[in-house]
């Protein structure tokens, strides 16, 4: 079977379970904060620390603290909490945990964290705090870890680290970013493979951005077709889980492209979409509705808002 007919049997998938198509808009009720501010110890060649600019910088627990407590008057719902990574690829929770328990005592506020290869005692921390869900960027590749991240870490570490937070958190995203191998498709099937250990109640599918500043800005995105090729696989394989579009995919003509592409794939939610998909999303029979919240945040969490 061709991609055009394996295309048609991923959406058939999709709407036999659900005919709904989720907008995702998650600012200003679910905004992103940055214990680290702009700094990152990694300067991993996608990023290079330059996501970190446009979050909100909390970089001390009083200053976490305060923000929590601005934002849960101001009726947000929830809160990405972020940041760069250290040396060992993850994001260096341990002083913030204390304030992290308490304003989740106090606020309630549904709190999700971008983790990294969190060590097992931080894992079992997290979870103690409050921290409901980790946003966990899956590799499935040894080349692309280093490649990326520059560390000397393993596809083992992800799996294991992945796990760990499975048991402590109530819920585990796995994100895969399609192209990280500097454009090319690499470990994204196997990370598909790594997250059917979960049963995952959504998986977020990126799509690597060569950004302005980075080291990978002059680098190419994946091709649609490869893009197409891996959502198709992940509908395939996961066909009652939630699959959604994230934030970090390229812009212009090609955010466009892959936004149909997701569509035509049977994808569930797309975070920030453009009003042509929109539109074609309604002309393809689905029902359109807007979640505003980050893409990550499971629905039964969602329905009690």
């Amino acid at each position: 079977m061709g991609l055009e007919g394996s295309s048609r049997e991923a959406f058939k998938t999709k709407i036999k379970r659900d005919r709904t198509l989720h907008s995702c808009y998650p600012h200003p009720s679910f905004p992103t904060i940055s214990i680290t501010g702009d700094s990152c110890v990694l300067n991993c060649k996608h990023c290079s620390h330059h996501y970190l600019r446009g979050m909100i910088s909390c970089g001390t627990p009083d200053k976490l603290n305060e923000t929590f407590a601005s934002l849960a008057s101001d009726g947000t719902r929830g809160v990405l909490l972020s940041g760069g990574y250290n040396k060992e690829g993850y994001v260096p929770f341990e002083p913030f945990l204390e304030s992290i328990g308490e304003v989740k005592r106090q606020t309630g506020l549904f709190i999700s964290a971008h983790t990294g290869l969190v060590p097992k005692w931080l894992g079992l921390k997290m979870g103690k705090a409050g921290i409901d869900l980790a946003d966990f960027d899956l590799i499935g590749d040894d080349e692309t870890i280093e490649l990326v991240l520059g560390i000397n870490k393993k596809v083992k570490d992800y799996q294991r680290a992945m796990m760990v937070l499975n048991r402590f958190l109530p819920y585990v995203i796995p994100h895969i970013c399609v192209g990280l191998h500097a454009g090319e498709i690499r470990g994204e099937l196997k990370a598909l493979d790594m997250a059917s250990k979960l049963a995952p109640p959504i998986i977020v599918l990126l799509v690597l951005n060569p950004t302005s500043g980075t080291k990978f800005e002059n680098l190419n995105p994946p091709s649609i077709k490869d893009f197409e090729k891996v959502a198709i696989e992940a509908r395939m394989k996961f066909p009652e889980v939630e699959l959604a579009l994230g934030c970090m995919r390229p812009r212009g003509s090609e955010r466009q492209k892959i936004e149909l592409a997701a569509l035509r794939a049977g994808f569930d939610r797309i975070e920030l979409p453009s009003k042509l998909t929109i539109k074609t999303a309604r002309e393809m029979g689905l029902r359109v509705k807007n979640l505003f919240s980050c893409c990550a945040v499971p629905s039964e969490v969602i329905k009690g808002w």
